[in-house]
């Protein structure tokens, strides 16, 4: 595209949005320069990133761990029944970079822990939160309190939504609100059940608020929580406060959370498991070992997927593997490891 075509192909995508006076080409000039991370790209993260692309965000970090399954696709917008076992960040960043070539889209498939959230979050103007346990939202949090990072938090289940923006040291943080929320005592997808309209409405709310905040356009929602039943199309937005003695908010307080090396995914028989240690992986060569060791699905740009004794393997360039349907933890370390040894005897 030339520069001529590209500058009236930039006037003309987002001609509609410009008119607006309250935002006007100043504000798609923020939003152009602008670097956004969305963290987890389920039923929020798609619809939010979906939204924030067509708004003309110059930069958008997709961050995910997880591959696609059939199950998603009734309200993961972005991901089609060709995408099924694709890494989530790859089929997103292809879709999105499509859907505006106006834009970056950088896609990470890594699992958010202690020892790579702040990499992951450096450099952002605004942190999207589409992530679905506490554990990694806590870790999200932290680090936006320590950088200074405006957080979007979201959360959806059933016919249910909340939505506020976090933006320490002004507002409250996410442990001021939701302090020591344990995972095992919250409700999934699986347990509850999710209408797909639930996250789209709060996703594409999270795109709203952040557009406000990178733009400074209207009065966006910090120091307010808003709580949303779409049974009865009930909604309410309260006032939330810091909480005296907050050390996350001070940020005094240490990570809670050792280096995991496995993670169950929510509501399902499938393991994240990161290498102990740094694992050097020759991606040409490892594909072409496993196509002679085990049966192969599929092959991406970050990935590939094959089956082992009744799982389905997906091995990422950093080592790290998701398996499905293992029963338990000595199982799933137990394939692991045999998966590691006959690659490393390759």
């Amino acid at each position: 595209m030339g520069r001529v075509d590209e500058t009236r192909f930039f006037s003309e995508y987002y001609s509609r949005q410009t008119v607006l006076k309250e935002f006007g080409e100043k504000g798609q000039e923020k939003l152009a320069k602008s670097k956004v991370a969305v963290v987890g790209l389920g039923g929020l993260g798609t619809a939010s990133s979906l939204y924030l692309t067509l708004a003309g965000v110059g930069y958008l970090r997709l961050i995910d761990q997880d591959t696609v399954e059939l199950a998603n696709l009734h309200r993961q917008i972005l991901y089609t029944p060709k995408d099924l076992h694709y890494p989530k960040a790859e089929a997103s960043a292809e879709r999105l970079s499509k859907t505006n070539p106006l834009i970056k889209v950088e896609a990470v498939p890594e699992n958010v822990n202690l020892q790579n959230v702040e990499r992951l979050l450096a450099g952002v103007d605004c942190v999207v939160d589409g992530l679905d346990n506490m554990q990694s939202r806590y870790l999200v949090s932290r680090v936006c309190v320590k950088f200074k990072i405006p957080y979007v938090f979201g959360a959806a289940i059933g016919t249910e939504g909340n939505l506020t923006v976090f933006d320490s040291p002004e507002t409250p943080c996410l442990e001021c609100v939701f302090p020591n929320v344990q995972d095992d005592y919250m409700q999934t997808c699986e347990t509850r059940g999710v209408l797909g309209a639930t996250p789209g409405i709060i996703g594409a709310m999270q795109a709203m608020e952040t557009v406000k905040l990178l733009a400074k356009m209207g009065t966006p929602l910090r120091g307010k929580l808003m709580i949303c039943d779409f049974n009865d199309m009930y909604f309410t937005t309260v006032d939330i406060y810091k909480r005296n003695g907050c050390s996350s908010c001070q940020g005094k307080t240490p990570f809670p959370y050792e280096k995991e090396k496995l993670v169950w995914l929510c509501g399902r028989n499938t393991v994240n498991i990161n290498p102990a240690e740094p694992w050097a992986i020759n991606f040409q060569e490892a594909y072409k070992l496993i196509g002679s060791l085990f049966k192969v699905r599929l092959r991406s740009h970050f990935a590939v997927i094959f089956s082992s004794k009744g799982s389905e393997i997906t091995l990422f360039k950093d080592g790290r593997m998701l398996i499905r349907n293992v029963k338990d933890e000595k199982s799933a370390l137990k394939l692991y490891d045999e998966v590691k040894k006959k690659l490393n005897q390759g």
